[in-house]
């Protein structure tokens, strides 16, 4: 097998550096090498190029590594053998990516994200991406849970789902069974479970990263429930009317009365550094009975109980629950967390497309989020180990918020006017007057 795997951090300028790639020239229709049986046993995959095909596919991302992509590229290679798969983060990725496509060795394969649609400073990303749709590249959607799949103005489809996320609260398990106090399934129960805690003397109920872009982890529920309620409303935040601010006002008045309660102490929160790593390791410490997180969060924290002293003396048990702010029971955000997009100027890109072919199959969407520790795609949606809690989730309180349809614009105004109530810098009033002024 054939493999690289660039972890390296990128200092990319305009004088971008990328990869010195081979183009690939794969012939549509080769010796296949695999039996249909083989590719049944593999995953339900059979090669349409030929597999003595010599070339290089690479992917760029945001994330630090990426051991689960990797995996794949095993897998793959036991197709391709002689195909050589790179992964490489930029760094400030968001900036930088459209950069990087722009270079005369640009990358086959690159993430996208779904605000990206919605905003003009990503019009290349897209004006480079290959219609994934296309019936030509034979690439098989069908397993991808329809409320994830991204279409743009003209109906192509520039990017597959890779793994999907939602927002709630790391629970410790053990701090709860120890005080004796029941998990919260209500916001009544919320508030009760943050009074018991303060009264026992922990240092904060909830831990959050106290900066504007988290509090979407906090008012998510809110936000979007009420949105899914109402297109009328969904028009008018998207416009950043002024007058929309109004809608706003519910759930502001939740965030300001979980301060009064004292569900957040903001001065343990402002000592975390970040809301991944730090945040996790805070939580580790075995003092914080939950915190915060998206699912690409919790995802983190396998990998750093052996990085935490704490944790490595006292482990405890762990999970991710839903975070329950109305009367209407616990809710599933259902979103997409990374996406991929092939970049169709690619010199690989026959093989680019073959690898995403490969990559859409139900088992090889399944395993990727598997190892990775996030939600699948497929579905099939499951829930198990880490996120067990969201299977007691009503199926009627699974909210897509793709077919919700909030522009990330519209989304940062809740964010950071949530971000000032929370922290005393506006009052209700005040943060909704802010409405369509907000930026992160």
């Amino acid at each position: 097998m054939r493999k690289t795997a660039a972890r390296c951090m990128l200092a990319l300028s305009m004088a971008l550096v990328v990869f010195a790639l081979v183009a690939c020239g794969a012939s549509p229709s080769g010796s296949s090498g695999a039996s249909s049986g083989q590719a049944e046993e593999q995953g339900g995959f059979t090669p349409s190029l030929d597999t003595a095909t010599k070339c290089r596919v690479s992917v760029v991302g945001s994330y630090d590594n990426f051991e689960a992509l990797e995996a794949e590229f095993d897998k793959f290679n036991e197709y391709y053998p002689d195909v050589e798969l790179s992964y490489t983060k930029i760094d400030d990725y968001n900036n930088l990516v459209s950069t990087a496509l722009d270079s005369e060795e640009a990358p086959d394969i690159y993430f996208a994200f779904e605000f990206m649609l919605d905003s003009d400073d990503y019009g290349t990303l897209f004006e480079r991406a290959e219609d994934l749709s296309d019936p030509a590249l034979n690439i098989d959607l069908s397993s991808v849970r329809s409320s994830l799949l991204c279409k743009d103005e003209s109906g192509a489809c520039p990017m597959l789902p890779i793994f999907s996320s939602t927002a709630g609260i790391l629970v410790n398990e053990d701090l709860f069974k120890k005080e004796g106090i029941d998990i919260p399934t209500s916001y009544e129960e919320l508030l009760a479970a943050c009074d018991a805690f303060n009264k026992a003397g922990y240092p904060t109920p909830i831990l959050g990263y106290n900066v504007p872009s988290s509090y979407g982890n906090l008012v998510g529920e809110l936000m979007y429930g009420d949105a899914s309620k109402d297109s009328t409303m969904v028009e008018k935040l998207n416009a950043l009317e002024p007058s929309a601010g109004e809608y706003m006002r519910p759930t502001l008045e939740k965030v300001s009365d979980m301060m009064e309660h004292g569900c957040f102490n903001i001065d343990v929160c402002n000592e975390l550094e970040d809301g991944y790593n730090a945040l996790i390791l805070r939580f580790f410490e075995g003092d914080i009975p939950m915190a915060l997180s998206s699912a690409d969060t919790a995802s983190g924290t396998a990998k750093r109980e052996n990085q935490s002293e704490a944790f490595s003396a006292s482990p405890f048990s762990y999970a991710l629950y839903p975070l329950t702010l109305t009367d209407e029971g616990a809710c599933l955000l259902d979103k997409s967390s990374v996406q991929f997009a092939v970049n169709k100027e690619s010199k690989n890109l026959d093989m680019a497309n073959e690898f995403m072919r490969f990559l859409a199959t139900p088992q090889e969407l399944n395993a990727i989020a598997s190892a990775k520790r996030l939600l699948p795609v497929t579905s099939g949606l499951s829930f198990d180990g880490l996120y067990a809690p969201f299977s007691s989730v009503d199926p009627a309180r699974i909210i897509s918020t793709r077919d919700v349809g909030l522009t990330d614009d519209a989304t940062i105004q809740f964010r950071v006017a949530a971000y000032q109530v929370a922290n005393g810098e506006a009052t209700i009033d005040e943060a909704i007057a802010g409405f369509g002024s907000y930026t992160l």
